[in-house]
């Protein structure tokens, strides 16, 4: 079996481009990439819960930021290369700059904010808030077409796929860690 390996406008060989959302390694096995941008929220945002402040703590420093960098020159951890730019898209895109105590962490002190769960806050700004509004919009059709394109369309087929990670079709292939 032959391989077509085009070349690049620098005569790099590259690999076919697949969109990063919808990524398959092999067949049966889907890549966890999209997580890799939202890390800073699935590990903070249980924490402020949990402890009572923002909602924007370790992960959304640069500190996180640069050891999960650091620790991407260890050679089995290379693919932190991808996480590391990951986090910073999602810096850029909550526009961090905003709260320097939290970027900077620790030069503003040890501390970080104190702001318990606020269940009518967070209604009103996704109700209220044009940013917020269109990031849920996007996730959602992001979903959608995950869902689509992975011949999720029932009941039954989404409540296998979040229970047991599990797609529909022939052998019922089971998601795998990458």
């Amino acid at each position: 079996m032959s391989h077509h390996v085009s070349t690049g406008p620098f005569g790099d060989r590259t690999r076919p481009r697949v969109a990063p959302l919808l990524e398959i390694a092999s067949a049966n096995r889907l890549s966890p990439r999209p997580l890799r941008s939202d890390s800073p929220d699935l590990i903070d945002k249980p924490l402020a819960y949990v402890t009572g402040l923002d909602s924007r703590i370790w992960a959304h420093t640069f500190l996180f930021l640069f050891a999960i960098l650091g620790l991407s020159f260890v050679p089995m951890l290379r693919g932190l290369r991808l996480v590391g730019f990951g986090v910073a898209t999602h810096l850029l895109l909550d526009q961090i700059w905003n709260q320097p105590a939290i970027v900077w962490y620790p030069a503003y002190g040890w501390s970080f904010p104190i702001a318990p769960f606020n269940v009518d806050r967070w209604f009103d700004t996704l109700l209220h808030d044009p940013y917020v509004q269109a990031g849920e919009i996007v996730g959602l059709v992001v979903l959608i077409v995950f869902a689509w394109a992975r011949g999720i369309v029932s009941w039954k087929a989404l409540r296998a796929f979040i229970r047991y990670g599990t797609l529909p079709g022939p052998g019922r292939t089971q998601l795998q860690k990458e």
